[in-house]
């Protein structure tokens, strides 16, 4: 559960979101996706593993080089990748870029790596979760840092761009169904094969609101 103040903090980030939910929100969240985190639904390892065998490749061949390597980064970009991909069917590819070199190194600004679009997502998240921890770090002064805007807002707008089209996509698809005449499940509990978090979450959400809801819920 989280306290006030970081909500407060984590709001421009995560929103209303389980991840940033208390009380009566935290379980109204928890109840709609408990279904989808049971044993049979996160036992299958091929995603993960596959986006492990790529990280781990990367390794590799930086270590051929004799170049250093910003472990934490490596982290950040499996996770990214597999959780993209687990919760929306889609992954940002931010290992796809290749890893970065260290800022003294020749390569360090290659724009080959620094402009590819695949480093786009993993840099404004990251960016806004930094921006989040300065926050928790100054307590109730933040607010006055930021009276000339907010400070996640140019890096959630480059987040926005990846996440909006794939929830409005996945609601069309919901109301393609409908118009077809084809039924919506009513449990909650019910789970198709191959669904992802996100197809189970817009079931139950309809229009604006629902792409609000599911965005969220992220």
């Amino acid at each position: 559960h989280a306290g006030r103040d970081w909500i407060d903090a984590a709001k421009s980030l995560l929103g209303d979101g389980v991840f940033n939910a208390d009380g009566d929100m935290w379980k109204f969240h928890r109840s709609m996706t408990r279904p989808f985190f049971t044993k049979e639904r996160i036992s299958h390892f091929e995603l993960f593993a596959r986006h492990a065998d790529e990280a781990l490749a990367l390794i590799k061949q930086r270590l051929r080089e004799g170049v250093a390597i910003d472990v934490q980064d490596v982290y950040a970009r499996f996770t990214l990748d597999s959780a993209t991909e687990f919760l929306y069917g889609r992954n940002v590819h931010s290992l796809k870029a290749g890893l970065p070199y260290p800022q003294n190194h020749p390569l360090a600004k290659d724009s080959r790596m620094v402009n590819d679009q695949s480093n786009a997502f993993a840099q404004a998240f990251n960016a806004a979760q930094t921006v989040v921890w300065e926050r928790t770090a100054a307590w109730k002064v933040w607010k006055l840092r930021e009276w000339r805007g907010n400070r996640t807002d140019p890096h959630m707008k480059i987040v926005r761009e990846f996440i909006d089209p794939i929830v409005e996509d996945a609601i069309r698809v919901k109301n393609e169904k409908r118009s077809k005449g084809q039924s919506m499940p009513t449990s909650k509990e019910e789970i198709e094969e191959g669904e992802t978090l996100l197809d189970h979450l817009v079931k139950y959400t309809d229009g604006e609101s629902g792409i609000a809801f599911v965005e969220f819920f992220f």
